[in-house]
């Protein structure tokens, strides 16, 4: 009974929350007048801007092998393929629920921990995003042509990365599953919870190897910077078929301004969020309302379509089932048996 009203409330609690930030949508954008501009727009470019974005992912996909460094035998066209599949889970589903599908379906078809994977796609994934971002504001602001308007908000997402990834390290290199058994409050468990623990936290730490290992910290950063770069070349792209006149550093700031506003997708498709956000931005660099509500409509309408495209695709040409990919219980030997190899 209780479960039952649980489920309705977060129901409704969900209803009430898309149907604020539609509202939201429905008062900053004037979607009538943005939709007028998309006829205007040269969409012999869009096929460009869809397939570099895709090349996009095939970079980041190339750093998460690296990130799995202790499982060479892992192919990496199976990767992309799961790489794929979620980033068009994560595109329709809520609360990125295609990163943990994603960590779910790897480590049933390959035999990774969980534990492991979740350190990779959760915790290193993001702290070197927040890395390459900080790199990419950088050189945005060096060029000049950036409002001062944006440069404490973003100063201040550059500082909370840069927080975030001194703790990554730190965790990284010191921490140690003994030292951690015996803190408070795991030193009152039973010898068997403290054993289980201790495992989880080791092959924890062994998928964040990367932020512990130069030789594997330096190719990712080149494929993160060469990816993140990519798809701002994407959002340029499309810039171009709108007309926008931006310079490229301004399409950096957009591409980072888009993906902070679906990074926890609250909404279906991320809708909302991401047309507000890319709107308000383009505005403030100096492109007229209905343009910029143009483009920011007109390119997350062509990603959603494409990424799921893409993303069937790939399920058929590994031959993931829906039952495959939405496998929410993980298998008992790629946590209890599976031991991870030596980097």
């Amino acid at each position: 009974m209780l479960k039952g009203r649980v489920g309705a409330a977060r129901i409704w609690f969900q209803l009430a929350l898309t149907g604020g930030f539609l509202g939201l949508l429905a008062w900053r954008v004037d979607i009538g007048d943005a939709l007028t501009t998309l006829p205007e727009a040269n969409w012999l470019w869009v096929p460009l801007a869809l397939v570099v974005f895709t090349i996009s992912k095939v970079l980041h996909t190339a750093r998460w092998r690296i990130f799995l460094g202790g499982h060479r035998n892992v192919p990496f066209l199976g990767l992309l393929g799961i790489f794929l599949v979620h980033n068009m889970a994560n595109a329709v589903l809520l609360l990125r629920a295609g990163d943990v599908l994603r960590i779910q379906t790897t480590s049933q078809r390959y035999k990774i921990p969980r534990s492991e994977l979740t350190a990779t796609v959760i915790v290193v994934e993001t702290l070197l995003d927040g890395l390459t971002f900080v790199l990419l504001l950088v050189f945005a602001f060096s060029l000049g042509s950036i409002p001062g308007v944006l440069r404490v908000p973003f100063w201040i997402m550059a500082g909370l990365a840069l927080f975030g990834l001194a703790l990554g390290l730190a965790g990284a290199r010191w921490v140690r599953p003994d030292r951690l058994m015996g803190a408070y409050p795991f030193r009152w468990f039973s010898d068997d919870v403290k054993e289980s623990a201790s495992t989880m936290a080791g092959r924890f730490l062994d998928g964040m190897r990367t932020l512990r290992e130069p030789r594997l910290a330096v190719p990712a950063m080149v494929l993160s910077i060469g990816g993140w770069l990519l798809e701002g070349c994407s959002y340029w792209i499309f810039g171009e078929a709108f007309g926008l006149s931006l310079d490229f550093a301004d399409y950096l700031l957009i591409m980072m301004a888009a993906n902070f506003a679906v990074s926890i997708p609250i909404t279906p498709l991320g809708i909302g969020p991401y047309e507000v956000a890319t709107q308000e931005l383009i505005v403030l660099l100096g492109a007229g309302r209905a343009l910029a509500g143009g483009y920011a409509i007109g390119i997350h309408l062509c990603f959603i379509i494409w990424i799921t495209i893409v993303g069937l695709v790939a399920m058929w040409a590994m031959r993931l089932s829906p039952g495959e990919v939405f496998y929410l219980k993980a298998p008992q030997e790629a946590d209890s048996n599976t031991q991870p190899e030596p980097p």
